[in-house]
């Protein structure tokens, strides 16, 4: 009777909550101010959209520093999600083989930085902790109990099982055909056999990796074993322009787009250059890591690959579509070469130990009269999401909109975003769009059929404006 009891009180506790008995969202977030520079990259690419194949071999690795600069309780715990991102009443033993709520033991203590922090990795999966099926998962950190979470991250696992094929096709929206991009989807489920694709099957795609600008959309209609996703204005985003930009990765020097650097004893002062808004400007087809930042030094490594690589990006050294393409992927393949390996784990990189925080003060110079709307910056820096660190302030004396931001040396994109009363934000009132512009396009294959109990992810494709869109002049 005791070990009945015993079972019947561990299976209840390996039934997930359901989503409101949870005081975090289930998004991309940082819930600690002292928690800052989050990633989560497979294979330790830190441009790679966090997507893995299930039982592939591959990994993702979550990174992120502490400010407090001293040991904490931190744990893991790993949700099963719904398309929708909420749990999926799927219970642990059923997603994961191993163990959850495990702690996170692999930090280093910042090297040589004004700014102390404690750099901390996660490795998934790992000895302790596996996955068992496929479908959107949420990893969250917290300090001793579930109830004060630190950050949640979105991870997504899918089996590949249908082929995913993206095309850029003429805007529906025949108005705005010079400023818009707009996609079709195709699905081949051949090796895949469905009872009612039509109802059982849905795509989700991001542009650009930001999950707010997110489309859901069920198949149009199949032929035979393909299934089309060819309704006009269902995969439609503003193209907007190029990402801003700026580099940190040296302070001793002036980077791309910095102005002044202020070095002090407890912590270093970077001015950016004056930004203008783009809306009414011709479109320029810059280089651009579409949102994305990457952290490096110049000053306090050597021999860095990353560094050579990311110089000629940022400095347009190499104008040539192709040529940029082949520096980006020998950025993306090479970037974890200064690895430290130690009894076959993964070690603190150098980039991440020594890189000094430094805060940056962004200026833009408009004149627009926003009424009772804000200005943010906003990249994947903080996620794409308004926060009052990021918005920017009027200030009276230089007549112009700042605001300071504590970031990791690197690399970053930026945009600025006009976010009204409702949280709804507007990008092109700032940047302006085009139907030329270069941007990444994600999308996600889900299905559920008859009697699952559970999303599943079955495909998976990246589409690049660059190789194939249709360019309206």
């Amino acid at each position: 009777m005791k070990n009945i009891l015993i079972i019947m009180l561990l299976l209840q506790a390996t039934w997930t909550k359901a989503g409101n008995d949870y005081n975090f969202n289930f998004k991309n977030q940082v819930y600690d101010e002292y928690i800052k520079t989050v990633t989560l990259e497979i294979n330790n690419l830190p441009t790679n959209f966090p997507v893995m194949t299930l039982n592939s071999g591959q990994f993702v690795m979550l990174k992120f520093d502490d400010l407090i600069n001293e040991e904490r309780n931190f744990y893991y715990r790993i949700i099963h999600c719904d398309k929708d991102w909420q749990p999926s009443g799927l219970r642990e033993i059923e997603y994961i083989s191993g163990f959850n709520d495990e702690r996170l033991r692999n930090y280093e203590y910042s090297v040589n930085t004004k700014t102390p922090y404690l750099h901390y990795w996660q490795k998934f999966p790992n000895k302790d902790t596996n996955f068992k099926v496929s479908g959107n998962y949420l990893i969250v950190i917290y300090e001793d109990k579930i109830d004060y979470p630190m950050l949640t991250r979105r991870l997504v696992i899918t089996e590949n099982l249908v082929n995913v094929d993206i095309n850029g096709t003429y805007p529906g929206d025949v108005e705005n055909i010079r400023y818009k991009q707009e996609m079709q989807v195709n699905i081949n489920f051949e090796k895949f056999k469905m009872r009612n694709p039509v109802e059982e099957v849905s795509v989700v795609m991001l542009q650009n990796e930001d999950w707010n600008n997110a489309v859901h959309a069920k198949p149009s209609f199949f032929s035979g074993s393909n299934l089309r996703f060819n309704k006009i204005k269902t995969f439609s985003w503003w193209g907007l322009t190029e990402y801003r930009d700026f580099d940190t990765r040296s302070l001793m020097r002036l980077g791309r787009h910095v102005s002044y650097i202020e070095r002090k004893n407890n912590g270093v002062d970077v001015l950016l250059m004056e930004d203008e808004a783009r809306r009414n400007k011709v479109h320029l087809a810059n280089f651009d890591f579409n949102g994305r930042f990457i952290v490096d030094n110049f000053e306090r490594l050597s021999n860095s690959y990353v560094t050579d690589v990311l110089d000629k990006y940022v400095n347009n050294i190499q104008a040539d579509d192709a040529l940029r393409q082949s520096l980006r992927d020998s950025l993306v393949s090479n970037i974890n070469r200064r690895n430290e390996l130690l009894d076959g784990e993964y070690r603190g990189e150098e980039r991440n130990l020594r890189s000094d925080y430094t805060t940056v003060t962004f200026v833009l110079d408009d004149a627009t009269n926003l009424d009772n709307e804000d200005v943010y910056v906003l990249g994947a820096m903080n996620n794409w999401m308004p926060s009052e660190e990021y918005r920017m302030k009027y200030d009276q004396k230089s007549d112009m909109y700042t605001t300071k931001v504590q970031l990791k040396q690197g690399y970053y994109n930026y945009y600025y975003g006009v976010v009204n009363a409702k949280g709804e934000i507007n990008y092109k009132e700032m940047e302006g769009s085009w139907n030329e512009t270069e941007n990444d396009y994600q999308a996600l294959v889900y299905y559920k059929g008859l009697g699952d109990i559970y999303d599943r992810v079955i495909g998976f494709k990246t589409y690049n404006t660059n190789t194939g869109l249709l360019t309206i002049r």
